[in-house]
């Protein structure tokens, strides 16, 4: 079941508690009504002047909502100047992170971690610093930082999420398939960790695992970032089923790239543009699964380059699909061929099925929110804690459905 978060009263909520206790007061004086419109009036701008720092946050937040930058950067400076706690400034340097200025993001964050009364959120800091560490190529510093976190008991799904990510990207699949594994074992796959293991999967030429994790990612999750949608298409690729993978770049366009993105919609562009064409088609997708590492993590290949406009009314051009709201995936269970022995492709990485014979529980997985939308009522007093609202997006791959993962388990999986 969710965990449930005990609910307890914030600086906010305090103040205006007391503001508000004051006005009441206040109003039972026998004193003239003005003096007391007045005292009223003095209360309120001081619990603004108080929390303006809060308000300059919301209007930042309204500002990333509607598009503008300029104007969202700008407020969440003069936010930074007048006061905020180490979760608030933690929202901010995930903003530049993935928006702006790296290099100003883990500034900000840095200065949480080394914050004594930042307590929880100094953790926090240090998993979202380490995208800034990677966006900056200090990639060795992200993983470590990762690592010495991890091995102080903390735990945290966006850690596991960003330190599997990190080590694959590196070629680390030892480490990765051991971490991997490790986590599945504490509990049920949320999307991210769901991708990694199926990016492992790819990596490791175990198509047909593959295969089963990203029908259930795209088809039955319906994943909201990018990255599932490209590996999904590989997979498609490498079976055969250009059709599927043309859908499945086409949706994954859809989604929401951002600074922290392995991948950019113009790469989905290309490689749309070459497996659309009836002239490049089946040379592009055997590039694309000739040089698969390449394209997971979408850096260019022998091949991208075929990849340009063309008439997309000619005969034996293709186009996405409208992507059904629900597809019906097979039981794995009763299509897959059941072996003594574990899948494995001979050659390296001898032992490269992850081990999934874990007990799942029925918890839904404690992803990122976005706190754009009701920043405003916590700082004018909201008693819930910040785990219980949204802020600008603080993952690396994650994404936040409602509806509880798949945990059935099969014979392919033990």
């Amino acid at each position: 079941m969710p965990d449930v978060q005990k609910k307890k009263l914030n600086t906010g909520a305090i103040l205006a508690l007391i503001i508000l206790g004051a006005i009441i007061l206040i109003s039972f004086l026998k004193i003239s009504i003005w003096i007391k419109l007045a005292i009223d009036a003095l209360l309120i701008l001081t619990f603004i002047f108080v929390r303006r720092g809060y308000i300059l946050l919301s209007i930042g937040a309204m500002n990333f909502k509607k598009g503008n930058l300029d104007k969202a950067f700008s407020s969440l400076e003069k936010a930074l100047k007048a006061g905020l706690d180490p979760e608030r400034r933690n929202m901010v340097g995930s903003a530049y992170i993935q928006q702006g200025d790296a290099a100003r993001g883990v500034q900000i964050l840095e200065g949480v971690k080394a914050d004594p009364k930042a307590g929880e959120h100094a953790n926090v800091a240090t998993v979202t610093c380490s995208m800034g560490y990677w966006r900056l190529g200090e990639k060795d510093k992200a993983i470590s930082s990762l690592e010495e976190l991890r091995a102080t008991g903390y735990k945290n799904d966006n850690l596991s999420i960003n330190l599997e990510t990190y080590l694959l990207e590196m070629g680390e699949m030892k480490k990765a398939k051991d971490l991997i594994t490790e986590n599945r074992k504490e509990g049920t796959e949320n999307n991210g960790l769901l991708d990694n293991r199926g990016w492992y999967y790819i990596l490791s030429g175990n198509w047909k695992k593959a295969k089963e994790v990203f029908d259930e990612l795209i088809d039955e999750r319906n994943a909201k970032f990018p990255e599932a949608y490209l590996h999904g298409a590989q997979v498609s690729v490498h079976d055969g089923d250009i059709s599927q993978a043309i859908d499945r770049l086409g949706w994954g366009v859809s989604k929401k790239f951002s600074s922290t993105c392995m991948s950019t919609k113009e790469y989905f562009d290309k490689l749309l543009l070459g497996l659309e064409n009836p002239a490049t088609r089946e040379a592009f997708a055997k590039a694309m699964d000739e040089h698969h590492k390449e394209v997971s993590l979408s850096i260019d290949f022998p091949g991208l380059e075929d990849a340009t406009d063309f008439d997309h009314s000619a005969a034996g051009a293709l186009q996405p699909s409208e992507k059904p709201s629900y597809i019906e995936r097979q039981n794995a269970a009763s299509t897959a061929q059941k072996t003594d022995s574990p899948d494995l492709l001979s050659g390296s990485y001898d032992d490269q099925d992850i081990n999934t014979d874990v007990e799942d529980d029925d918890r839904i997985p404690n992803t990122d929110l976005d706190e754009s939308d009701v920043v405003l009522a916590k700082m004018y007093g909201d008693v819930y804690e910040a785990e219980d609202l949204v802020t600008l997006d603080t993952s690396l791959s994650d994404d936040d459905d409602e509806r509880e993962p798949n945990t059935d388990l099969d014979e392919t999986d033990r």
